[in-house]
């Protein structure tokens, strides 16, 4: 029999999830995520990239070693994650800085952004059905304002 592996790395915790190719759940593992709040920023949800990504391998581990089937078996791996979660990038590939999807850090970049562009959070509502003030235009003018030097460095950013 041949399997298919989801990572769904959501708000709260990752889970990795092993369906056979009829659509049927074999098994599921998850973790809680461990989230950091930046010093001195009110409404911080930072990533703890090291952590996190430990969490992920044994969420993998478990679900195949629950389901007893041997890994050359997994046919493909799919990912999604939470919608406006960012994470930053330097040249070299490295992460440099990433937040949750309700990192509400940039209340003062919105209201800015909203005064110079009237209308423009209803605009992108209807475009793209996210919730403007935790979308990545208002924490990457926080960044810029607030971390310039993390901004600088910054070559991908990826959601």
């Amino acid at each position: 029999m041949k399997y298919l592996l989801a990572i769904d790395a959501g708000t709260g915790s990752i889970r990795a999830l092993l369906f056979d190719t009829e659509g049927n759940q074999i098994s599921i593992a998850q973790r809680e995520w461990h989230h950091l709040e930046e010093p001195g920023v009110s409404n911080s949800m930072g990533f703890d990239f090291t952590t996190n990504w430990e969490l992920t391998k044994a969420c993998i581990r478990e679900a195949v070693e629950k389901a007893a089937v041997d890994p050359e078996s997994i046919l493909a791996l799919s990912a999604t994650s939470m919608r406006e979660g960012i994470v930053l990038y330097d040249h070299a590939g490295n992460e440099l800085w990433g937040v949750a999807n309700v990192d509400a850090r940039a209340a003062d970049e919105v209201r800015a952004l909203k005064e110079e562009f009237p209308g423009i959070e209803e605009a992108f509502y209807a475009r793209s059905g996210q919730t403007f003030a935790l979308g990545a235009l208002p924490r990457l003018l926080w960044l810029k304002n607030h971390r310039p030097d993390l901004y600088e460095k910054t070559a991908t950013v990826s959601m």
